[in-house]
Parts: C-alpha cells; sequence; structure tokens
C-alpha cells in the first residue's frame, strides 16, 4: 500500500530541492515588484502627493491591506529596491583587490551602484525628480535611503581597513564624501533631462575630492 502521507512529504521535499525559493516566496517578490511599478508608473503620472497607497494597490491588483504588508509607505514603495543596492554596493567594495587604497575601492564600487541606475533610467529620473519636488520624498531618500548606503559603505570600509568605524573616522568621511558625490552626480544628471553620462558624472565628483593622486 503507497504511504500517501510519506508520499506528498515525499514530493514536497523534491519541489522544494527542484526550487529552492519557493512558490510562496515567488509570489512574493512579484506582488512586490507589481506594487513598485504601479507605483512608478502611478506618480509619473499623477505626482507623487496626489497618488494615494489606495490607488497604488488597486492598479497592482491587491488590497491595500496587502501594500502595507510589503511597504510601510508611498516613499518605501518608490524606493524599493535600495536594500538590494545597499547590498550590491557593500559586496562591490568588499570584492575589490585586498592590496587596493580604501579610496580606489569605493571609487570602483561606485561604478557598480551608478550602473544600476543607468540600467533603470526611468526610475532613477523618477525617484530623483520627486526628491527634488516633494519634501517628503527628499526627507525619505536622505534619512532611510542615502543614510542606510553610507552605513553599508562604512561597514565594508571598516571591515576592508580593520578599523573600529567608531573609533577611525575614516569609513565614515569616506562614505559621507561618496554619497555627496552621488547626489551631485544625480542632480546634474537629472538637470541634463537624463541625457548624460550618470557613471562619468560621478566618478569625476567623487574623484574631485577624495583622488588620492591629487
Amino acid at each position: 500500500m503507497t504511504d500517501t502521507v510519506t508520499g506528498t512529504a515525499v514530493d514536497s521535499a523534491a519541489e522544494s530541492a527542484l526550487d529552492p525559493v519557493g512558490r510562496r516566496e515567488r509570489k512574493k517578490r512579484q506582488t512586490r515588484q507589481d506594487l513598485m511599478a504601479a507605483a512608478a508608473r502611478l506618480f509619473a503620472e499623477r505626482g507623487f502627493d496626489e497618488t494615494t497607497t489606495e490607488d497604488i494597490a488597486e492598479a497592482a491588483d491587491v488590497s491595500q491591506r496587502t501594500f502595507f504588508r510589503h511597504f510601510p509607505s508611498k516613499e518605501a514603495v518608490l524606493y524599493g529596491d535600495h536594500e538590494a543596492l545597499e547590498a550590491a554596493f557593500r559586496t562591490a567594495i568588499l570584492a575589490r583587490p585586498a592590496a587596493e587604497l580604501p579610496v580606489a575601492a569605493v571609487a570602483a564600487a561606485m561604478r557598480t551602484l551608478t550602473e544600476s541606475y543607468a540600467a533603470d533610467p526611468e526610475r532613477t529620473f523618477l525617484q530623483a525628480r520627486l526628491a527634488a519636488t516633494y519634501p517628503s520624498v527628499s526627507a525619505y531618500s536622505r534619512a532611510v535611503v542615502q543614510r542606510g548606503m553610507e552605513r553599508a559603505i562604512i561597514a565594508a570600509l571598516a571591515r576592508r581597513m580593520g578599523v573600529d568605524p567608531v573609533a577611525d573616522p575614516r569609513p565614515e568621511v569616506m562614505a559621507g564624501a561618496a554619497m555627496s558625490a552621488l547626489r551631485v552626480a544625480l542632480r546634474q544628471w537629472v538637470a541634463g533631462g537624463g541625457e548624460t553620462d550618470l557613471l562619468g558624472l560621478a566618478a569625476v565628483a567623487f574623484t574631485s575630492v577624495c583622488d588620492p593622486a591629487r
């Protein structure tokens, strides 16, 4: 006699091995992406303050309750990818050659970050434009997104350098310079209508103050 319970357990285990992410996790990720896409479209069409969380949920064909399970606010859904960018930037710094100067490592890693921004110019331009227009977006960008990026840089540099970032100011100073350079580059890029070279602007901005050869 076939043990249906055991068979089900075996089938589930086999499915999990073939699909390590899992159906439920994929669905969650898809819902998150749908909400981000719907929010971006509505923000671009109507404006940030003019769009409600209910509007976004309806456009993504989910409930407002589902929206808040994924994002705590409209600002959060606008910058829904910032944690992934933080992780990519931190990984890029740590992956640089051990003998490379910390400043050079950050400069090289910034290319990874700006490539991510440049790969989705519509979203990047929208984020920058809304931050320049709406105080709540600007405040969120500085307090959550940019500060989170700075913390990621500080942690990566402190690990590379083998220092305590509280006692040694260098990681925080370099992180602050990197984020200032990125803000300047994004501002210039938006002023140019998104037609200029974002990667080049960020590199020039950062090396203008942190190039050890200068």
